[in-house]
């Protein structure tokens, strides 16, 4: 639940369907959700730049500046599908990441890492990591606190572009970020719908 709208649109979608099926037995039913409104403002959300991501992970602990640029970089639901990603799901040097389908609230993916696979090599070597090993063990609230730490530190607590002020920082934010910087630098419309398992 976000909004009353929420509700509005399922009881919409839901009277719509009624309705079709009504008409194919020959029985006329009226639309009596034209009325309802599903407008409103959209949710707010802190939007980081990559120069942000950067200055955040210029000034972050080592664990959490591997963890932000691997977010910024794969766009992958956290802390869901984050906390099921295990070393041997990295291939290719790791500049390819394989996405599970059994931990993919949509569907499975393999997408390619492009700003963090150096940082991912040296933290698996570095934590010594075995194959079978997750690669992030962490505690999402925890590291949700840090990051609203992090962001008052390196960047205020003033709002961001997207309404939400930087004190507000989560995961998922990073994720909605991670959609903004590759937006432009994909040709195709489904093939951004793929990186981010989006149907």
């Amino acid at each position: 639940y976000t909004s009353v709208r929420y509700y509005v649109k399922l009881f919409k979608t839901f009277w719509h369907w009624y309705m079709k099926v009504q008409k194919k037995k020959g029985n006329t039913i009226p639309d009596i959700t034209t009325d309802l409104d599903t407008g409103g403002d959209k949710p707010q959300w802190v939007y980081l730049s990559e120069e942000q991501i950067k200055k955040l992970c210029n000034n972050a602990k080592y664990e959490y500046k591997t963890l932000i640029m691997f977010l910024f970089d794969s766009g992958i639901r956290a802390p869901t599908e984050l906390m099921n990603i295990k070393v041997n799901d990295f291939h290719e040097d790791f500049k390819k990441l394989n996405i599970r389908d059994e931990n993919s609230k949509t569907f499975g993916r393999n997408i390619n890492l492009l700003l963090c696979s150096d940082l991912i090599k040296e933290y698996v070597k570095e934590k010594n990591l075995k194959e079978i090993d997750y690669m992030f063990k962490i505690s999402p609230a925890v590291v949700n606190r840090y990051l609203k730490r992090l962001a008052i530190k390196t960047i205020g607590d003033k709002k961001s572009l997207a309404g939400e002020k930087y004190s507000n920082l989560s995961m998922y934010d990073v994720r909605h970020s991670s959609a903004c910087y590759w937006l432009p630098r994909y040709k195709s419309e489904s093939a951004l719908k793929y990186r981010f398992g989006w149907k």
